[in-house]
């Protein structure tokens, strides 16, 4: 006889029994649990999201917005509370959840009361204070990056400085950025960035997270680290809301990793345009001068008729005249010397831009719709869409046909 099938069920069936049995289940109906506060938000409707803590687990959690309204509360990150409700299940994802109809607040969560106890310290003992902060250099020539080698802060701050100021170099000492093991790797990779030599700034930090995800910028071997740096720190740690210990005692706070970047180096074609304003503006400026002198001399030589007098002033009058040509002479020297600058680091910056290929012949391939510069074979995929740059235009192309070929290296 043979086997009876296996019956196969639907991810939905087999969410909608989860939830059920769930739903069903007396002792999810009602409960309170205890936890602490974290990913608080609100949506456009007015549902409150946020997630429920302890030092093991986590719970994901909804206030509805009647709810919400009724309760009138006013929460936040770090709070402990008790929520009550029922639990549930959201289809969409398959996860489960705590439907929240009570809220009671028990007063601030343990890592943010430990967090409010570090920063009364650390502001007690000076280490927030204006005075202790370092200026920042106007062109640094080497800028340190302590964050993780392989999150999104690190190629936000590569992309940002190499379109302001590529004439620096980036040195980065890789760390990581959380979990109970970060703070001491954050330590090691500053000291390590101050023994290096050159170093005129760095920063330190990572993309956002919840506030236990930032805890290791709120140690204080890290924050005492900072403050002894020899070398000018820009904290960059998390989105603009967020705020930790590290933000307080570094030299200055960017709210993210690419404004950190911003504020540490200059925009070098502004440097261009204000050395091409300043540069007029010094040749006005002497030559104005000089032309109200001689008007001035000869305002004098007609209003006086003694041979004597006129013949001293007839001498100033020529000596000037020698001043001037000695100055035209030097300013021109300047110029020349300016504008050789100039065209060296247009030439810098030429090399850099790599849209100066294409004046070359050459021709730039970007996968669309991102514009990713296509650099092999393995991104890209029959089908896709291709922009193709060359001098004179854009050209779209569709992927039809993929053929590996073997390079020779170069001799």
């Amino acid at each position: 006889m043979p086997e009876e099938a296996q019956r196969i069920f639907s991810v939905t069936e087999v969410t909608d029994t989860i939830r059920n049995l769930l739903r069903d289940e007396p002792s999810l109906i009602g409960v309170a649990v205890r936890g602490e506060l974290s990913d608080y938000g609100k949506s456009a409707q007015g549902h409150c999201y946020f997630t429920m803590k302890d030092e093991d687990s986590s719970l994901k959690c909804v206030l509805f917005r009647g709810d919400a309204e009724r309760l009138g509360l006013d929460i936040e990150d770090g709070q402990k509370i008790v929520a009550s409700g029922d639990i549930d299940v959201y289809r969409p994802s398959g996860s489960y959840q705590l439907i929240v109809r009570e809220v009671k607040l028990e007063g601030v969560g343990e890592l943010y009361q430990k967090f409010l106890r570090l920063k009364k310290l650390l502001e007690t003992e000076g280490l927030f204070a204006e005075e202790h902060k370092k200026p920042l250099p106007e062109f640094p020539v080497k800028i340190g990056v302590v964050t993780s080698e392989k999150g999104a802060a690190f190629r936000d701050i590569v992309k940002v400085l190499g379109r302001r100021f590529p004439l620096a170099d980036i040195i980065l000492a890789p760390t990581l950025v959380q979990g109970a093991d970060a703070p001491g790797f954050i330590v090691s990779a500053i000291e390590a960035l101050n023994r290096y030599d050159g170093i005129d700034v760095m920063i330190v930090g990572r993309g956002g997270g919840a506030f236990e995800d930032l805890a290791c910028f709120n140690d204080e071997s890290v924050a005492r680290t900072i403050f002894d740096s020899h070398v000018p720190v820009v904290s960059a740690v998390g989105h603009e809301t967020d705020f930790t210990i590290a933000d307080f005692v570094a030299d200055r706070r960017a709210a993210t990793p690419s404004a950190a970047a911003e504020i540490v180096a200059p925009d070098i074609m502004e440097l261009h345009t204000s050395l091409d304003t300043d540069r007029e503006s010094l040749v006005w400026g002497l030559r104005n001068m000089l032309e109200s002198r001689r008007r001035d001399i000869k305002r004098l030589e007609s209003s006086l008729s003694s041979d004597v007098v006129l013949d001293q002033i007839r001498t100033h009058s020529q000596r000037l005249d020698d001043r001037f040509l000695q100055m035209n002479r030097a300013l021109e020297s300047f110029l020349v010397l300016q504008r050789e600058g100039l065209r060296k680091l247009g030439g810098i910056l030429g090399t850099a831009d790599p849209l100066a290929t294409l004046d070359r012949g050459y021709s730039i391939a970007m996968k669309l719709p991102d514009k990713d510069v296509i650099e092999t074979i393995e991104s890209v995929t029959l089908g896709d869409d291709v922009l193709v740059m060359v001098r004179d235009g854009e050209i779209y192309c569709v992927v039809r046909n993929l053929k590996e070929v073997e390079r020779r290296p170069r001799k």
